[in-house]
């Protein structure tokens, strides 16, 4: 037998499999985790030395053990936004969506509005981590700034080292860094806009990539399956959100139902057969819920086509410095407008607000700009102002539902209810064919016992989006709250099965099991939703039920004790403390819990 042949084939693929392993390095150093473990060896217990620790074992780009890490921290911190943002980082970057939007859903409800942000914008129905092609994840790259902070996404289109990313992205900088996935920086040397008219420019560099991407022969069809996968800002791995073309492109923009975070401008869009159709160009703003729309826009492949072409006139690189020269080509190559892209992980809204009121005086009649300022104007607490820009977008574009769901989430967050409803209601006849509409108008009417009413929302929801956990846990709710047990359990376990990692189709199912006397079943769903959310009080008051409901009584009492302890206003959690105290024949403890449950009904009469 000649060994030579099977050598060099067995040397192939485990260099294979060694490049695979090696795409998309971590950045980060071991200098801060050297510090933060010899913090722990002084004292252990510690709240900010554990912190530290996770926080560092995140930025070396040992994500499984910051987990691990964050999880030690909520032990002596359960209230500590920052453990809760780490714990949430940790697990985007392993892949564990549903469980890190839950994380980052508790660091927003202890106050970090970053946080609140981020876990608005994931969605774990339509985003993965993982199962990547390798020869789109080699063809990506991370557009960086002059620090090397990433401000965006793109991918090569050639071996000469050209780079398509979004113009939005770009404009206005004097240098752009692109990393690639072994981790090398290149330096864009010079840029091509074509006319100016789309959302679209080509970088030059002096990479020389094997695999680069290659444009489609034409635009999709409506309800074709695309994917557009980019690097969120928080994150330094490729991440992939899907969806399809909502209808034929039209202006040089493409309508999509792919959601999309920061970060992801300038990823490719990308039909089956993994060949360009557009770039992504704008997402839907986040709203101040549960997540954020599955909406957003893309630069024609038309339009891309078109740039391409005009790379064969001569002239048509210039020096990278050029576009700081290039502001008032068009909204695309304004700095302003760019940095109200990325106004959820810019902390200087200030700034980004001054800079995009230039801009309205430019373009007064883009609505969108000025969402984007209400949107900057909400992170600075000034509501006035920033109603008052919603309500003008309305008066500009009274057909538009995004205007509608973004006033919405406004008047929710203001505490007029049944105005948020009515806006939410306009949006739901503009777009009946939205399931995140749907999903959040189901929503409000279960926040006000209107349960009848949320059933047909939340319905459509699942046959709009039928992956979504969220909606069928939203619908599971509905038909608990209208007595249909049976419905109810079915609705949850759909969920768990299209989001096995979603603590939230966990308490839903553990609910409907607890309603319906099936306790050791409960018992078993709330525990799952514990391991896979331990911050979350639903979860371990569903757990405390169980345990009563199966009359282990002093098994039930610190899960009801937890669940106050995370959520101090809880009316079920403190009911349930009291009817345990009693069992347990703690009356003193029984009467106290009694008295915190009267003050919570106290301070709702006052509202």
């Amino acid at each position: 037998m000649n060994f030579f042949p099977f050598l060099l084939l067995s040397y192939l693929l485990i260099t294979s499999v060694a490049q695979a392993e090696t795409l998309w390095p971590p950045r980060g150093n071991n200098r801060p985790l050297i510090a933060a473990t010899q913090a722990l060896w002084w004292d252990k217990d510690d709240p900010e030395a554990r912190k530290l620790k996770a926080r560092a074992l995140d930025f070396a780009g040992r994500y499984a053990e910051a987990e691990k890490a964050a999880r030690h921290a909520l032990l002596v911190a359960p209230q500590d936004p920052e453990v809760q943002r780490i714990l949430g980082r940790s697990l985007l970057h392993q892949g564990k969506l549903a469980q890190a939007k839950s994380a980052l859903e508790r660091a927003g409800q202890l106050g970090d509005s970053l946080s609140r942000s981020l876990a608005t914008m994931l969605r774990p129905d339509r985003m993965t981590l993982q199962n990547l092609d390798p020869k789109i994840s080699r063809s990506l790259v991370q557009i960086q700034d002059n620090q090397g902070r990433g401000i965006g996404s793109g991918s090569f289109v050639s071996s000469q080292g050209i780079v398509l990313t979004a113009a939005h992205v770009v404009a206005g900088r004097k240098k752009v860094l692109i990393r690639n996935f072994q981790g090398q920086i290149f330096t864009a040397t010079s840029v091509c806009p074509g006319d100016f008219s789309a959302d679209a420019v080509l970088l030059q560099t002096s990479a020389q990539p094997k695999d680069f991407l290659a444009l489609a022969e034409s635009d999709p069809a409506p309800h074709e399956p695309l994917t557009v996968s980019g690097f969120p800002l928080s994150i330094d791995l490729p991440l992939t959100s899907r969806g399809e073309a909502r209808a034929k492109a039209k202006g040089g923009i493409l309508s999509t139902t792919i959601p999309l975070m920061p970060g992801q401008s300038g990823s490719p869009l990308l039909n089956a057969q993994n060949q360009i159709v557009g770039i992504a160009s704008r997402g839907s703003l986040p709203l101040l819920a549960h997540s954020a729309p599955a909406r957003s826009e893309a630069v024609s492949n038309a339009a891309l086509t078109a740039l391409w072409d005009s790379t064969h006139r001569a002239g048509s690189f210039s020096d990278i410095r050029s576009l700081a020269k290039w502001a008032d080509k068009n909204t695309f190559f304004d700095p302003a407008v760019s940095s109200a892209e990325q106004t959820v992980l810019d902390q200087n809204f200030a700034q980004s607000e001054k800079a995009i009121s230039q801009v309205i005086e430019k373009h007064p009649e883009d609505e969108g700009l000025l969402l984007r300022r209400a949107l900057t104007r909400l992170a600075l607490n000034h509501l006035t102002e920033a109603e008052a820009d919603i309500r003008l977008a309305i008066l500009k574009e009274p057909q538009q539902p995004e205007p509608h769901r973004f006033y919405s989430g406004l008047l929710l967050h203001t505490g007029r209810m049944e105005a948020a409803i009515q806006e939410l209601e306009k949006a739901y006849r503009l777009d009946p064919d939205d399931a995140d509409t749907a999903e959040g108008l189901s929503e409000l009417y279960l926040s006000q016992g209107q349960f009848e009413k949320a059933v047909g929302p939340s319905e459509e929801a699942t046959r709009l989006n039928p992956e979504s956990s969220r909606a069928w846990s939203i619908l599971s709710a509905s038909r608990l709250a209208t007595g249909h047990l049976e419905d109810a359990q079915s609705a949850a376990e759909t969920a768990t099965q299209r989001g096995p990692e979603d603590p939230r189709a966990w308490v839903q199912l553990a609910a409907s099991l607890n309603a319906a006397h099936n306790f050791p079943s409960a018992r078993t769903a709330a525990e799952q939703a514990t391991q896979l959310a331990p911050s979350e009080p639903r979860a371990w008051l569903n757990l405390s039920t169980a345990y009563a409901g199966l009359d282990m009584y002093s098994e039930a009492l610190p899960y009801a004790e937890r669940a106050t302890q995370l959520e101090p206003k809880n009316r079920a959690a403190w009911n349930l403390l009291a009817a345990l105290y009693r069992e347990l024949d703690r009356p003193a403890d029984a009467n106290a819990a009694a008295a915190q449950l009267q003050s919570l009904d106290a301070s709702t009469a006052g509202r």
